[in-house]
């Protein structure tokens, strides 16, 4: 039998975990509760490790939002369930090795969102960047997960992009999809614990990006995390809240919010004057950002935008931006190596 899809782990009412796992293909399924011996009776899957799982663990967010001094960073976004693609893109530029165990050191790989939706291979990623983030902190480095429109969008009951392998072992589990990753579920609450937003040697990540409106109204990173995770993510709708963080909380979840804005590729009024601002708003050089697609890795603005959603959800393509003493490289799939600033914008 083939790989199994999963494992979903939930917490059940006494706070024990509950192991679901489904072959959606075969129409099959299987559930344990968590136990010290559990590896005996899991099926195969291909990400997996139990030694990274713990029963008592607390998901807390990381009030570390800036970060100086990286020697090297790698950068993808917008993976969309696209396994076979990110992994061939990080062992190829050794971020991880052939048994997907963490070989990058003390640096600081950097995943800006949409993780979700689209691909077949969802959950083997989601695993995979669990897996690297805590071996990266064993090595001294870091994993940033940091959260898109459609990760956002699950957690919001948004099913709309989900393919239709992850409907049917929602079937198969008697469980909403939108269930099997929410505040009771192991990687729900991981997921909650994740940021919105980063700063490592002055440049800053996001998933869509900061539009002029957004910060002039939101001041500083920590600010944006913060509101987003209080009010945005499992509020109950129709949630009142003060009058003078409605216009906030309003910019930080519309297209003008830091997980849909494009404004910087689609709005013609544009201009560099404006990215000068917000930069020096956020306390950054640079800006980078996923959510629109290109067929590679590209700058704007005269290199102080860089956009890195290279087309991974298409399956047969996908860069990474590697970082490195200064020098910004565009990593192909094949373990090329491009000089990102010999690309005309």
């Amino acid at each position: 039998m083939p790989f199994a899809d999963g494992p979903y782990i939930n917490y059940d009412p006494d706070g024990k975990l509950i192991v679901q796992w489904a072959w959606p293909e075969e129409k099959k399924f299987g559930s344990t509760e968590w136990s010290d011996s559990i590896q005996a009776v899991l099926p195969p899957f291909r990400t997996f490790r139990t030694a990274g799982i713990s029963p008592d663990r607390k998901f807390v967010r990381d009030p570390q939002v800036s970060f100086s001094g990286i020697e090297k960073i790698a950068v993808v976004s917008d993976i969309h369930g696209q396994f076979d693609v990110i992994r061939k893109v990080l062992i190829s530029h050794g971020v991880m090795n052939e048994d997907q165990h963490w070989t990058f050191g003390k640096g600081h790989f950097v995943v800006v969102g949409d993780i979700f939706d689209r691909g077949e291979q969802v959950t083997e990623t989601l695993w995979l960047i669990y897996n690297l983030q805590q071996e990266a902190r064993e090595a001294g480095g870091r994993v940033h997960f940091l959260l898109g429109n459609h990760e956002t969008m699950i957690m919001d009951r948004d099913v709309r992009y989900v393919n239709d392998r992850y409907m049917i072992t929602s079937g198969l589990l008697g469980t909403p999809y939108y269930d099997l990753y929410g505040p009771n579920a192991y990687l729900g609450r991981w997921l909650r614990s994740l940021p919105l937003t980063i700063r490592i040697n002055e440049m800053v990540f996001v998933h869509g990006g900061f539009s002029k409106e957004l910060v002039r109204e939101v001041k500083g990173l920590k600010n944006i995390n913060d509101l987003y995770h209080q009010y945005l993510i499992d509020t109950e709708e129709g949630l009142e809240v003060c009058a003078e963080k409605a216009e906030q909380l309003n910019l930080l979840g519309g297209k003008a919010g830091p997980l849909w804005y494009r404004g910087y590729f689609l709005d013609e009024e544009f201009e560099q004057r404006d990215i000068d601002r917000i930069l020096k708003r956020v306390g950054a050089t640079k800006m980078i950002v996923g959510h629109t697609s290109f067929q590679a890795i590209r700058t704007f603005f005269n290199g102080k935008v860089l956009a890195v959603d290279s087309s991974m959800k298409f399956g047969s393509m996908g860069e990474v931006l590697l970082i490195e003493d200064g020098k910004f490289i565009r990593g192909g799939i094949l373990g090329e190596r491009m000089d990102l600033f010999e690309k005309n914008e």
